[in-house]
C-alpha cells in the first residue's frame, strides 16, 4: 500500500528505525550519547529536538521490556524451584537495570521512527519541516 506524494514511504521509515538510520535520509547519525538524541541528523540536518519529554517513552517501553526478557523468565525459574526468590530478586533487579540501559540507544531511534510513520509527511523528504508545527 503506497501513498502517493511520499517519497519515503511508512515501511522505509521501519525499516531505518530497526537499523537505528535517520529516517529522513536513512544515514546513522541520530544519537548524541548513549542516552541523547543529537539536535539534528548528522547527515541531512533533519531536527530531532520535539517538546520536552517527547521520548520519554522509551523509559515506558524499556520496563515493559525488562518485565518480558527478564523477570518473567525469573518468575518462571523461582515457581519451578531452578533458583530462590533471593537469587531472583538480585537477578531481576540488576538485569533489568541493565537490560534498559543496554536497549536505550535502540528505544530513542524507534520512538524517532515510530513518530515518522504516524506522521511520514513530516519529514523534509517528504516536504515537511522535520518537526511538528507549534503554531
Amino acid at each position: 500500500m503506497s501513498e502517493p506524494g511520499l517519497k519515503v514511504t511508512r515501511g522505509e521509515i521501519a525499516l531505518r528505525g530497526l537499523r537505528c538510520a535517520c529516517p529522513n535520509c536513512g544515514e546513522r547519525g541520530l544519537l548524541a550519547s548513549w542516552f541523547r538524541l543529537a539536535k539534528a541528523c548528522r547527515s541531512c540536518g533533519m531536527d530531532l529536538e520535539r517538546s520536552h519529554g517527547f521520548y520519554s517513552g522509551t523509559t515506558s517501553i524499556g520496563y515493559v521490556a525488562a518485565i518480558l526478557v527478564i523477570l518473567v523468565p525469573l518468575c518462571f525459574l523461582v515457581v519451578h524451584d531452578v533458583i530462590g526468590a533471593r537469587a531472583a530478586v538480585l537477578i531481576g533487579m540488576s538485569g533489568s537495570a541493565a537490560f534498559i540501559v543496554g536497549i536505550y540507544p535502540v528505544m530513542l531511534c524507534w520512538m524517532v521512527a515510530a513518530c515518522h510513520v504516524a506522521l511520514p509527511g513530516d519529514l523534509p523528504a517528504n516536504g515537511g519541516t522535520g518537526r511538528r508545527g507549534e503554531d
